[in-house]
Order: C-alpha cells, then structure tokens, then sequence
C-alpha cells in the first residue's frame, strides 16, 4: 500500500500489532516516515527529522521482542514531539529565530516517559514563536496547513501536533496546553485533545502558575487513555506530586458513567467575547445526545471573575513569564512579541506576586462556582469556527499586547480559564460546521476526573462516530 492511501493504525492497533508480531516496530517507523514523506511538504507540520534514530529506536524494541524481553506499554507507537520540548542532542528553538538551535543537553520529563514507555519518535512538531499564538506561523518554519482544508489554520500552538495526527503521519503526539494551545488544535483539526489537571503528567516545572500543563493529541479516545494511563505514573520527586497512582483511564472506559448533572456553558468567560452560533448549537446538540443517555443537563453561567481571569493572564503571568525565555537574539523577536514581553519591563516582584496570589484566589472561586453544583461542565472548546491562515497572526501583529484581536480572542474564549483552574478539560470533535470543517466541545471536570471524563467522551464517540472520520488528505 503506498503512503499516499495507507490508512495509518491507531496507537492502540500499533501497539497490539508489535506485541501479536503482525508488524515489527521499523515497519511501523518506515510507514509513518514514508506518510510524512509524501504528505508533510504540503501540511508542514513536523520542522525537525532524524529518520535514522527513529529506525534505531523502532529496531530495539523488535530486538527486545525478539529476544523475549518484556514490551512498554506503547512499544512501537510512532510520536511527535512539540518544538516546545527538550529533548537531549535535538534542536530546541520554539519556532524562533530568538532562539539558538544548539542541541538540548537535557530531555523534558513527558517526552523522555513517552520514549521510556516505547513511542517512536518521529519528529518535532511545528509551534508559532514562543508557541504564543493560536495559529501555527512562525517566522524560522513558516506556516503549517489544515489537513481539513489548505489555506485554514491548524490552531496553535500545538498546531504542527495536530496537523501530524490529522493528516495521519502519527496516531499520536506529546503536546502542551497554557490556555488552550492543545484544545485549539484538537478542535481544528477533528481529534480529541486532553488537557490532563494540574501535577497528573509529570512536569520539572509548572509553568505560567501552574497553568501550563502538558497532554497528548490522538483521533481517539481509547488512544487518549492508553496513552494517559501509561504517561501519568507518579513522579516521586515533583514539587506538588498528584494522587500516588496512574490514572486508570482503561479499566471502565466501556462503561457507561452512572446518571450526572452536567452544566452547560455557551456563553464565554468572558462576557465581551462574541460566541459563533454553530459552535453554540453544536454543544446544545452534544447536550442532548448526553441527555438520551440518561444524564441531567442544566444550565449554567459563567462566573464573573471570568473576564479578570483573562485579563491577568496576558497583562501579567504570561510577560513575565517570557522575560525567562533563554534568547540568543532577543532582536530577532517578531515585534508584538516583544510588546508582550515590555508589559513584564515594569513590574516589580511585589507586583507580580500580587497579581498570581489574585489569580489563585479567583481560580478558587471560580471553579466553585462552575463546580459547586454539578460533576463536569459542557462548553463549546472554541468560540469560533476554523479561522483562514494570517487571521489571528495579523490581529497580534497589529493589536498585541492589548484585548483588541477579536479572533484570537474566540479562540481561547472557553479554554484559557480551566487551563488557570488547573482543572482537566477534554475536547472531543463530535461535529462539522456547514464548511464541512471540525467543531470541539469541551468537557471540563474537577480534578483527577481525567477517567470520567474519558468515559463521557468514550460514550459521545460510541454515537456521533468522529473516529471513522478523515479529512480529504487521506484519500
């Protein structure tokens, strides 16, 4: 079969046909290389290659198989890795020309699990500079495509992640969420996206106060929990360490959850942003489909520290933030990049702490009050449809640092505020717009609820079918 029709295996498929000896893990490898080969010059979702350590890679675990030796438990599954990672002896840039492309001397503790665990990795995946925006262009890598459709934007910034999986090169990839940058994607691109709760993927550092969290991108939810239950063992020396289990995310994945009450949100946090009608009665349709199945929706609001909560983000935590960024040419930066990082010129530490002690105190009440009454939370993921390529770069290149990007603003109209809860929120591609391109909808749950929200996203699989879905690139 050539690469142009092979329909790729799921992780799950890849990783029964390692362990079965149906097909070697360099199969697996070749297949995926040869998919990139024929379909990445187009979609440009991967920036950085190495085909030889992939085959490597893939060639132990067939010489452990083949020597008897235990598998991991995703032995043979082909990855991407975001341009947001170090891994050690790759280059590390962030999409930047700001940026050295010195080799990485360490490797980031969610990638170095996934190779631990036995993924293949592929390839670095494309992010706009300094993964700072929600369309994936950057000025060192140029522009990622749809594979949904040429000329519309993958979402950012793990938009090269997504793109990857869509387009079929790989069934899954590592990926990263700060405010959406994992959800937005998923949503664009038809797949399903988990940003697991704050400390259950392990991280050395939790980035944006604890708002940075780190996930996986798949077209399915089985993948998601296996690739979940697997990546999330406990870090014994992490600075906040979560339950002292895995997340069991396989066990009852069939089952059906026991009757909720479930909150519908089709309104913005933040009041000011505009929600397009089609992502909001797609969502209403999701509701319904949850109420045949025997749950309780009611309506809910958003609270009213929404809109400060997304104010803080970029007028505070996200500058000062960047001012860590290591830069070898801070000159290089595009220009409303370094209009964010000036806003963090003229805080004093006092300033900064004030703002994140704020931050926390309203996540609190905040999540009370989506919380307080119900088990999960049901929103469109974006407020928008898929935008066109240069929208959102062209309103932050003009209007950045300032609210005025009314794009880019849907985009993160409903993920930026769980990202700041620290809670889990998955985003399942259950419908197409009248443009024939994907819509997401977001469950968002308390923390460790990453299992039940799996099973509700499992359930909604089982009838609006998103997994027999392709974009035309597959054929």
């Amino acid at each position: 079969m050539s690469a142009t029709s092979f329909a790729p295996l799921s992780a799950e498929e890849s990783v029964l046909a390692v362990r079965t000896g149906r097909a070697t893990a360099r199969e697996l490898a070749e297949q995926a290389i040869a998919r990139a080969d024929a379909v990445d010059p187009t979609i440009r979702s991967l920036v950085w290659r190495d085909d030889s350590a992939t085959l490597r890679a893939a060639a132990e675990l067939d010489r452990r198989r083949e020597s008897g030796e235990p598998l991991p438990a995703l032995a043979g599954i082909p990855v991407t890795v975001k341009d947001t990672f170090a891994v050690e002896g790759q280059p590390w840039t962030r999409g930047s020309n700001a940026v050295s492309d010195a080799p990485a001397e360490t490797t980031d503790l969610l990638p170095a699990a996934a190779f631990a665990a036995g993924c293949v990795q592929l390839g670095r995946s494309a992010v706009p500079e300094l993964a700072m925006t929600t369309s994936c262009e950057s000025p060192r890598y140029g522009i990622t495509q749809n594979p949904w459709r040429l000329g519309r934007s993958p979402g950012g910034s793990s938009g090269g992640s997504a793109a990857a999986v869509a387009a079929g090169i790989v069934p899954a990839a590592i990926a990263s969420d700060g405010g959406g940058s994992l959800r937005v994607p998923a949503a664009f691109c038809g797949l399903v996206g988990l940003k697991p709760g704050r400390g259950v993927l392990p991280q050395r550092v939790q980035g944006w106060e604890g708002g940075s969290t780190e996930g996986v991108v798949t077209r399915t939810i089985r993948d998601t929990a296996l690739m979940l239950q697997a990546l999330s063992a406990p870090d014994r020396f992490g600075w906040a360490p979560a339950d002292a289990r895995p997340v069991d995310a396989l066990t009852r994945l069939e089952e059906e959850p026991a009757p909720l009450r479930i909150g519908l949100l089709t309104e913005a946090f933040d009041p000011r942003i505009p929600v397009d009608a089609e992502a909001a009665a797609a969502t209403a349709d999701v509701a319904d489909t949850l109420r045949a199945l025997g749950h309780v929706v009611v309506a809910v609001s958003a609270p009213v520290d929404g809109a400060e909560l997304m104010d803080i983000y970029p007028r505070t935590i996200i500058p000062a933030w960047l001012q860590q960024t290591p830069l070898a040419h801070p000159e290089r930066l595009q220009p409303y990049i370094r209009r964010v990082m000036a806003q963090a010129d003229g805080l004093s530490a006092a300033d900064y702490v004030r703002e994140a002690i704020a931050m926390r105190a309203l996540a609190r009440r905040a999540t009370e009050h989506l919380l307080g009454e119900v088990d999960l939370v049901l929103t469109p993921t974006t407020a928008t449809r898929v935008p066109e390529i240069g929208v959102v770069l062209a309103e932050l290149t003009e209007n950045a640092p300032s609210r005025e990007c009314a794009v880019y603003e849907q985009t993160l109209a409903f993920t930026t505020v769980p990202s700041m809860l620290g809670l889990p929120a998955l985003t399942v591609p259950a419908h197409l717009d009248a443009d024939g391109l994907p819509l997401g909808t977001q469950i968002v749950g308390p923390q460790r609820s990453e299992a039940l929200l799996l099973r509700v996203g499992r359930a909604l699989e089982r009838r609006h079918r998103w997994d027999r879905r392709r974009p035309a690139v597959f054929s």
